[in-house]
């Protein structure tokens, strides 16, 4: 599901009548509450439905398939979302 058809199916979801571009607009603000909230706090919580997380991927060798040269990827961090057993 991309962005617009998120729009979409929020407008038809929501109590008041309101334009693609406004439910465009409230649901580009939720994610970027929600990427502040992961940044300060390191996760957030939706109880019933899951949790965002930030997890710290450790460094590795991986070798290029063409050359057999060793390179390193060094550590970064990811989100991940997990649902809860209620969602499963």
């Amino acid at each position: 599901m991309n962005k617009k058809e998120m729009a979409k199916l929020y407008q038809k979801m929501s109590s008041k009548k309101i334009s693609i571009m406004e439910a465009k607009e409230e649901i580009e603000e939720f994610l970027e509450t929600v990427k502040e909230a992961i940044a300060l706090d390191g996760e957030v919580r939706f109880p019933k439905r899951g949790a965002f997380e930030i997890l710290t991927r450790q460094p590795r060798l991986v070798a290029n398939p063409i050359t057999k040269e060793q390179m390193k990827i060094y550590p970064k961090k990811t989100v991940r979302f997990r649902a809860s057993k209620k969602m499963k």
